[in-house]
């Protein structure tokens, strides 16, 4: 069995850590940042696409991220073309990340895929709980995670949360 799926979210959330934590190998496409408000967070951002794969327990899963910058946003739906669903990492220290988390739901909801939001950054005091996120955003509780990015453990509770939400889709359907 094969599942593509797709990792996105809003810049800085944790897209490329998640699939380098789970890939290791993973390709990037980053490059400098070239604005000084986002050079803030970090120094280089994906352009293109972030790819993976890892093989659990006979399932091989490859993992597509997507740029979080608004001016790429382009990509998005370029790369959510032939997937199972979406992963969609929200930094949860950041309102602002929560807040622009809303387009990224909406538009998966809109394509008629499962995704699962996966609350990283959940070992710094100033984040939000998954309880917090799932109301700011009106998403059931139950497909809103804890997420830590850098943690391996947590990423692969996370696919084991998205492989529930895509099994219950497909019975449902």
């Amino acid at each position: 069995m094969e599942l593509k799926i797709l990792i996105t979210g809003a810049f800085a959330a944790g897209k490329t850590q998640f699939i380098n934590t789970l890939a290791g190998d993973a390709v990037k496409t980053e490059v400098q940042l070239s604005q000084k408000t986002e050079k803030l967070q970090k120094d280089k951002t994906t352009v293109a696409m972030d790819y993976g794969k890892i093989e659990i327990n006979g399932t091989k899963i490859h993992l597509f991220g997507t740029p979080g910058q608004d001016r790429f946003d382009f990509m998005l739906e370029i790369l959510s073309q032939h997937k199972d669903g979406a992963i969609i990492i929200v930094d949860s220290a950041n309102p602002e990340s929560i807040h622009n988390t809303k387009k990224f739901s909406d538009f998966i909801r809109n394509i008629g895929k499962p995704f699962v939001i996966a609350c990283n950054k959940q070992d710094l005091d100033s984040s939000l709980s998954p309880e917090e996120i799932a109301k700011i955003l009106g998403i059931p509780p139950n497909m809103v995670k804890p997420l830590v990015a850098k943690d391996k453990d947590s990423c692969l509770q996370i696919l084991k949360e998205f492989e529930k939400i895509l099994a219950a889709d497909k019975k449902a359907a």
